[in-house]
């Protein structure tokens, strides 16, 4: 009962904010990053995430303005899970007797070092919940081609939520990026787009327990050649036959590494009774 309480209380409050983010200021995301990073914040109020940082040496995740999650906004490793690609998953640890909220994660650093993503999201709350996704270039901002036409592949993970509140509203994601970007489409802005397929599901402890039928279509978009980003896109399940969910959302992304080989985005589509937040890493 706390926590379908806690739900209603700050879903009303949420809806009194006008579209501001509640926790995030203006919604910019990492200020210190700059062009460097995307995140969800200026798309959904509940999607607060601003700011990744990653400690290899405790293997300690931390994600920033996520609210009731932990004082340290730290995330420890899901030691079992047994995802099928390079992500990994981890969850926050509430302690007992504390209005904390257990978040789940998933996060992956690219194999070059040059960029990284996270996505997070709760079944601690009757409506979505907060949470958010965000995709980070670690090294230097990359001189992009002027032409040519590139296909890009990789991996993709998320946090899957219901609406229901219950133990069974969370799940992971795992599944395959496939992009195709042209250097030098829509009037010399350039065309990026693709998908996420093969999805996968997995229990909060990281264990398979069935597949997704369809795919994430990442509608095509332009790329911002002065940042070295990919601006935002409409984003939109598809079932099995072709058909659409009713589930969409956007999708955005960095390029990363010598000459833009690489690139981390994030994704989200948000139905009636669910939502994927997720992001994934695609090199050349």
């Amino acid at each position: 009962m706390t926590r379908i309480w806690m739900g209603l209380a700050l879903g009303l409050g949420l809806s009194a904010c006008g579209g501001t983010p509640p926790f995030g200021g203006e919604g910019g995301g990492d200020t210190e990053a700059g062009s460097d990073s995307v995140y969800f914040a200026e798309s959904n109020d509940t999607m607060t995430l601003n700011n990744i940082t990653y400690d290899p040496t405790t293997d300690t995740l931390t994600l920033n303005n996520i609210p009731f999650d932990d004082p340290d906004n730290a995330y420890e490793r899901i030691a079992q899970e047994n995802f099928s690609n390079n992500f990994d998953a981890y969850e926050s640890a509430p302690k007992a007797g504390t209005n904390e909220v257990q978040y789940f994660a998933v996060f992956r650093r690219s194999d070059s070092g040059a960029s990284q993503v996270a996505a997070a999201g709760t079944n601690g709350y009757i409506e979505f919940g907060y949470g958010g996704a965000g995709a980070q270039r670690l090294g230097n901002r990359p001189n992009l081609p002027s032409s040519g036409i590139y296909s890009y592949n990789g991996e993709y993970a998320a946090v899957r939520t219901t609406r229901d509140g219950t133990n069974d509203g969370v799940t992971f994601v795992t599944g395959d990026a496939n992009l195709r970007v042209d250097f030098n489409d829509f009037d010399v802005v350039g065309a990026a787009g693709g998908s996420i397929g093969n999805r996968e599901v997995y229990n909060v402890n990281g264990q398979r327990i069935g597949a997704l039928d369809g795919f994430i279509s990442l509608t095509d978009t332009t790329i911002d050649f002065d940042n070295s980003n990919i601006g935002s896109a409409t984003a939109t399940e598809i079932d099995g036959t072709g058909t659409t969910t009713g589930a969409s959302g956007n999708w955005q992304g960095v390029f990363a590494g010598p000459n833009g080989s690489e690139i981390a985005g994030i994704v989200f589509v948000e139905g009636s009774e669910t939502r994927e937040v997720g992001g994934f890493i695609a090199t050349q």
